[in-house]
Formats: C-alpha cells, structure tokens, sequence
C-alpha cells in the first residue's frame, strides 16, 4: 500500500497517469499513420534499349493503398550526367474515362528517349497528379511521405 506523507502527492501521481496515456496513444498514432504511408504505390522505373539511337523508359506503377485510382499521371526527367534535367515527358496512366486502378493492380506506360552514347543519362519520374474514386480532390504522390493534397 502506498503511504502519501504529503496531500498532493496523491494527486500529483495522478497527474502523471493521464499524461503516460497520452504519450501511448500519440505514439501508437504515429506508427499507425506511418505504417499507412509507406507502400501506396510502388514506382519501378526500368530502361530499355531499342536500337542503337533510341531507349525506352517503362514505367510501373504498382497500386498498393486501400483506394481505387481514377486519374494518374506524372512526368519522366531525363537528367545528364552533371545534375542538369535535359527534357521531361508527361505520362497519362489513367484518364477520367478509362478503367479503374484497382487496390493491388498494376499499370505500366513507356516513353521513347534519344540514347546518348558517351555516358548514360539518368531517368526519374514523378507522380503529378492522383485522384481516386468518388473523391473530387486531387493529390500527388511522395515516397517519404504518401498522398497529399494539392487542390
């Protein structure tokens, strides 16, 4: 049994308990909402080379959040060996009027760069725009940090 030698001390202890509860819970939030983020779409970004003068860029995109997907579109950077974005290219996955982006589907698209000889330039692709069904805003895509919205 605890004894309280002072009458405060009671509820001074008191007041510890509701803040313990608290840091569990934000706690135990955080690692939720970040277990939610990581793996919404998985982005695979592969080179192919067609002939001597040309190289195709597949992109696939891997659905892997909760929600279907209407509209879903980016742009691939063709960036030089110094660091400095040469062209970029939009790509149109999924329009209003095509079909739906189903949890757990895939749907790739390919771009058709010049290949450069001396040193190969590098590819990266960017989500620009999500909208997902029976949702009117529109979002973006991050790795770090998931879906946002930018409407």
């Amino acid at each position: 049994m605890i004894q309280y030698t002072f009458p405060f001390d009671f509820i001074l202890s008191l007041r510890i308990l509701p803040m313990n509860i608290m840091l569990f819970l934000s706690l135990f939030t955080f690692l939720h909402a970040n277990n939610n983020i990581q793996g919404s779409l998985d982005i695979d970004l592969r080179q192919r080379v067609v002939n001597d003068n040309q190289i195709r860029i597949v992109v696939q995109i891997d659905n892997n959040s909760k929600r279907d997907i209407t509209e879903l579109d980016g742009f691939i950077l063709r960036i030089n060996p110094k660091g400095k974005v040469i062209s970029e290219k939009r790509i149109t996955f999924l329009e209003s009027l095509d079909g739906i982006l189903k949890s757990n589907q895939s749907v790739s698209k390919y771009k058709v760069f010049p290949l450069s000889t001396p040193k190969p330039d590098r590819y990266e692709f960017y989500v620009a725009k999500v909208r997902f069904q029976n949702d009117y805003r529109v979002y973006t895509y991050h790795p770090a940090i998931g879906f946002y919205r930018v409407d």
